[in-house]
C-alpha cells in the first residue's frame, strides 16, 4: 500500500532578535551571534516575502549593504549566496561570514547608519499544521496541489531541504520513495523560487505531473 503525502502548511511570526547593526563590523558581528532562526528569516524566508514585495534577487543582508552602506560589490557576493544551495544554516552563515570578514579586516573606521537605518535581526517563530489533504497517487497529487497555498508550497519546497538536511523537498522525497517517479521527482527537485515564484513553481509542478499522466 503506498503512503499517503500528507500536506502541511506553517504559520509564522517574526520577532526582533534583540540585535542591530549600524556598520559593516556591527553586521559581521550580529551574524556571528544571532540564531540559525535569525538567518533563516533573512535568508530563505526572503524568498517568500520576494514573492509579494519586489522583484530583487537579494536577502536582506545583500539590500542594506547595497541600500544604507552604500557596498554594491559585497552587496553582490552577499547575494550570490544562493539559500537553495545548502542543506544547513550553519553553511549559510559560514558563506556569509567569508564574503564578509575581508572587507571587515580591510576597514580601519566604519561608517554608522542612522538609527532609524540600522539592520533589524529579526527570528522566525513558526508553526507546522496539517491542511487535511493527503495524495495517494499522481491524480490527487495534482489536485492537492491546485488547493494548497503559499505557505504550503514554502514549507514543502523550500523550509524542507534544511529539515531533511539534503538537497532535497518534500514532494520529490514522496514521489521518487513511495511513487518510485524518480524522473519526475528530478525535475521538480530541479526547479528553483529563483527562477520562479511560488505561485508559478506551482504551475510547473502541476505541469510536469499533467505531462507524466499523459
Amino acid at each position: 500500500m503506498v503512503e499517503q503525502f500528507l500536506f502541511y502548511s506553517e504559520a509564522h511570526i517574526a520577532v526582533w532578535a534583540g540585535l542591530t547593526a549600524s556598520n559593516l563590523y556591527s553586521l559581521w558581528t550580529g551574524l556571528q551571534k544571532v540564531s540559525g532562526s535569525a538567518i533563516f528569516y533573512h535568508m530563505h524566508h526572503s524568498l517568500l516575502r520576494r514573492h509579494f514585495t519586489t522583484s530583487d534577487y537579494m536577502n536582506d543582508f545583500a539590500r542594506w549593504v547595497w541600500t544604507y552602506l552604500n557596498q554594491p560589490a559585497l552587496a553582490e557576493k552577499l547575494a550570490s549566496v544562493d539559500p537553495w544551495e545548502f542543506t544547513s544554516v550553519r553553511d549559510v552563515r559560514e558563506k556569509l561570514l567569508a564574503y564578509l570578514e575581508p572587507y571587515v579586516g580591510e576597514m580601519e573606521t566604519f561608517m554608522r547608519v542612522p538609527e532609524r537605518d540600522e539592520f533589524q535581526f529579526i527570528e522566525l517563530r513558526s508553526l507546522a499544521f496539517p491542511t487535511g489533504l493527503t495524495a495517494i497517487d499522481l491524480p490527487s497529487f495534482r489536485d492537492c496541489l491546485r488547493q494548497v497555498g503559499h505557505g504550503s508550497l514554502f514549507y514543502h519546497l523550500i523550509e524542507a531541504r534544511l529539515r531533511l538536511g539534503r538537497r532535497s523537498n518534500d514532494f520529490s522525497e514522496w514521489l521518487s520513495d513511495c511513487l518510485k517517479e524518480d524522473a519526475l521527482a528530478e525535475r521538480i527537485n530541479n526547479l528553483s523560487p529563483y527562477a520562479y515564484n511560488l505561485w508559478q513553481l506551482r504551475s510547473k509542478i502541476i505541469e510536469l505531473v499533467e505531462a507524466r499522466l499523459s
